[in-house]
């Protein structure tokens, strides 16, 4: 198996949206080991665009807030005992649509990939329950357990640091794009932001039915085997085993 942590395939089907993004390059399949995915239905050229999404949700900025909500938001990520993203990921979820809301509840791995008592799991729990008695919005529409479940989908699942023009590097959900595999070293793909989408395109060729990878560590995917692993075990829940991480580790 590769790297992936998705569990398999959501409750909500998204089929026909995805072939609409998709056209002939690639469709959504599930591996034994990987879950939900992507993988090639044609060859695919280097260069060649495979994916452009939009967003699905965008985590508030603190700079939106009202100047007595800021203050409060940004006290309780500074006392160490909440992560501020999280907390903005929850300020913008309970606002959401209820058909977004309904998606990033649906249309995501969770909880159900990271192994019990993950770290992030614990913090998420910690951070709904504070917006719960913080937001009466977060109080109104969700229990903490949605709540919840909505922060570890953004942390197995989000796109950050994007240069778009318009997230503003806040913490971002593309659906489609989700769905790739993570590898380490040599992905066939990489993604970049522009005009608010995400752009997704091939680094070199891809035959039919090759599962698309990109790598979920940018920089640090850069460092021996050990040291990425252990990161992806901390921010993603999962232990990789993709084909950078079984060969002989070129980075030591």
């Amino acid at each position: 198996p590769h790297g992936s942590h998705r569990a398999g395939f959501a409750c909500m089907d998204f089929s026909t949206e995805a072939e609409r993004l998709l056209g002939d390059r690639a469709r959504l399949t599930s591996r034994p080991g990987l879950g939900v995915t992507l993988e090639a239905t044609r060859p695919i050229l280097p260069g060649e665009l495979i994916l452009s999404d939009t967003p699905l949700l965008v985590a508030s900025s603190a700079s939106s807030l009202s100047p007595a909500a800021r203050v409060r938001y940004e006290e309780a990520g500074d006392s160490g005992d909440y992560n501020l993203d999280d907390l903005l990921i929850l300020h913008a979820f309970v606002r959401a649509g209820e058909r977004v809301r309904r998606r990033v509840l649906e249309g995501f791995c969770a909880e159900e990939c990271c192994e019990p008592g993950h770290a992030m799991l614990l913090d998420a729990e910690r951070c709904a329950a504070w917006a719960r008695t913080h937001d009466a919005a977060a109080s109104g529409q969700h229990g903490a357990a949605d709540l919840a479940r909505a922060c570890v989908v953004f942390t197995l699942n989000c796109f950050g640091h994007l240069a778009d023009g318009v997230t503003g590097g806040a913490p971002t959900l593309f659906w489609l794009a989700s769905k790739f595999t993570h590898r380490c070293l040599r992905p066939n793909s990489v993604f970049h932001g522009e005009g608010g989408r995400l752009h997704v395109r091939a680094v070199r060729p891809i035959a039919k039915c090759d599962v698309l990878t990109i790598s979920y560590l940018g920089v640090w995917a850069h460092c021996a085997a050990p040291l990425r692993r252990g990161l992806l075990m901390r921010t993603k829940g999962f232990r990789c085993r993709c084909e950078d991480c079984a060969a002989p580790d070129v980075m030591r």
